[in-house]
Parts: structure tokens; sequence; C-alpha cells
């Protein structure tokens, strides 16, 4: 990861796995993932959550081409990362919809009564793909930018994406938890297995560089 990020820009990283491994691991009389989720799901009342939530992904969205249109011309050895870490991102999209037919798990919403809308049931909860989406934009914009305050704020929205997901009553904890580790790990994996390659930074300057005829 060194080549990927900066020191300081894996202590946001570093975090968000051990929170991930709580909420996934860690045993409890019930499950604390269930607990968390229906603390925040029935103690919250806030309207418009789901409104929030996709804006805040909508602003990853725009925050990650601006960030990756920066990298691709300001700084050429980029290149490859950030394009391997974008269609790292697809890929985790792609794997959270198969997880979710593998699993079938109702969203909370199904199980308990809670306010707000609740999608049908068949649009099943793990992982959640805004989780996914949302940390998979991070890493880019973390790959892209080299910047820890960057990586500080891109996690920080993603991390509101995902709580609002466990507020709406849309996800359990442990769906934004897994969401979480498949988003940041896919592109991650991917922009490292591509800088391994020998000659891949180098294709990706040529490949834009003027022809001279």
């Amino acid at each position: 990861m060194k080549n990927l990020l900066t020191r300081n820009q894996l202590n946001p990283v570093i975090a968000l796995a051990f929170i991930c491994a709580v909420i996934l691991v860690v045993p409890f009389p019930e499950s604390l993932s269930v607990i968390l989720t229906g603390e925040l799901a029935s103690s919250v009342g806030i309207r418009g959550l789901d409104l929030i939530s996709d804006g805040m992904l909508l602003v990853l969205a725009a925050w990650t081409m601006i960030a990756g249109v920066r990298a691709w011309l300001s700084h050429p050895g980029r290149r490859a990362a950030v394009v391997a870490g974008s269609i790292g991102v697809v890929a985790a999209y792609a794997l959270s919809e198969l997880v979710k037919i593998l699993f079938s798990q109702p969203r909370p919403c199904h199980v308990w009564a809670l306010p707000g809308d609740c999608p049908p049931l068949g649009d099943w909860s793990l992982p959640s793909n805004h989780a996914t989406l949302a940390f998979g934009a991070a890493i880019v914009i973390s790959i892209a930018s080299r910047n820890t305050l960057a990586t500080w704020f891109a996690f920080g929205t993603a991390s509101i994406v995902s709580i609002g997901r466990i507020m709406e009553g849309a996800h359990y904890a442990h769906d934004v938890a897994l969401g979480a580790v498949l988003g940041t790990a896919m592109p991650a994996i991917l922009a490292a297995l591509i800088i391994l390659l020998p000659g891949s930074g180098r294709w990706f300057r040529r490949a834009s560089s003027p022809s001279i005829s």
C-alpha cells in the first residue's frame, strides 16, 4: 500500500478496518450489529435521511471524477493506479450484487416496524451497495490525490452515507461494514496489482502522449 497511499493516509484505512472487524467479528449475547442497528434506527427520527445518503454519494462520485482528472493531467505516474482503482469500484459493486443474492438477507425495515419507506422484499440487505460505492470512491480519491486531509474527508463522507443507511433502517451495521470492506479492498488490490506489472505506468504515460510523425 505504500506505493498507493502515504503513511498518514493509511490511518483512516486502518481505523475503518478495525471498526469493520469489530462489527463483523465480535460476538455478543445478541449480535453487536443488530444492537447498533436497532438503537440507531429506532431512536433517531430525522426525516430525509435517504436524501442525505444519496446526496453524499453523489458528492463522492463527482469528487472522484474531479480527483481522477486532476491526477491524469498533473500526475502521469498515478494514472495506472487510478484507472485500476476505478475498475475495482465497478468490480466491488458487481460482487456486492452477487453476495446479496447468495445471502438473501431481509432488511431491518422488513423485520421491524420502522418509519420511512422500505424497499420491497427481494431487494436484499447484505452488503450495502451504498457503502460499497461510497468507500470505493473514497479509496480512489485517496489514490488520486495522495493527500491526507482529502483522504480523511472522503472516508468521513463515506461514513455519513453508510451511517445514514443504518439510521433509515435500510441496512444492518454489518451490511455497511461488509460493503465498506468490499469497496475499499477491491480498488486497492487492483491498483496494487497494476503497479506491480512491469511497465504499466510507462504504458499509461505513453498512451496519452501525442505521437510524433
